[in-house]
């Protein structure tokens, strides 16, 4: 069994990945804070919340919670999106001020977008951990 197997596990790294993903776009918008015309950018929260109804509808059409798989090459192979290759698109966010020199970028918008993302991630991370926990005194022998 390996942890792609485990589909929480699956999910939590995946939003571990989008969550890394937009913490480096906000620093990007802040690194880029004095930059004339820029505008910042993000990654939608519904853009990976609609990556995950994809993920938890193919899920609904395995059997036993178990993924379904081909035993022999005449079978038709089961349909679904997998969150494994997902690429996050970034979309215009401009900041509730923009300066004289068109730069939108606000500094404390951006710092209070880079404390959530960051909140959301290590809940995500002590999730894993703890489920990487749970899986390996599951899989001791009795009496370890």
């Amino acid at each position: 069994m390996r942890p792609d197997d485990v589909s929480l596990l699956t999910l939590l790294r995946e939003n571990l990945r989008y969550n890394s993903d937009r913490q480096r776009v906000i620093a990007n918008n802040v690194a880029n804070a004095n930059t004339p015309g820029y505008t910042p950018q993000d990654i939608p929260q519904s853009e990976f919340e609609q990556a995950l109804e994809a993920r938890m509808q193919s899920r609904r059409t395995t059997a036993g919670g178990l993924s379904m798989r081909t035993s022999a090459s005449g079978h038709i192979a089961p349909s679904g999106s997998s969150l494994s290759a997902r690429s996050w698109s970034t979309s215009d966010a401009p900041d509730s001020e923009t300066t004289v020199n068109g730069n939108s970028v606000v500094l404390e918008e951006q710092m209070v977008r880079a404390q959530e993302t960051r909140m959301r991630y290590e809940s995500a991370l002590s999730l894993y951990q703890k489920s990487i926990g749970l899986l390996r005194m599951a899989v001791r022998p009795p009496g370890m």
